[in-house]
């Protein structure tokens, strides 16, 4: 069975900072984010590339632009 938690549980468990990456720039937290790209091959095809990046909103804007 689940357990069952409060609002002010649930509240305090989203304040905390226990095991949460802080970015010292912009005092946010640093978030991972699965990006998928188009790439070309050898072969001249198009396949999917998968790569995991670390975003704060330092860097937001230009990863959600798709400039990096």
């Amino acid at each position: 069975m689940a357990k069952v938690r409060s609002f002010a549980a649930k509240l305090a468990h989203e304040i905390s900072t226990e095991g949460k990456v802080i970015c010292p720039k912009c005092n946010t937290e640093v978030k991972k984010v699965k990006l998928v790209r188009s790439f070309k091959s050898k072969a001249n095809t198009w396949t999917p590339k998968y790569e995991f990046v670390n975003i704060c909103k330092c860097n937001e804007k230009e990863i959600m632009s798709g400039k990096v």
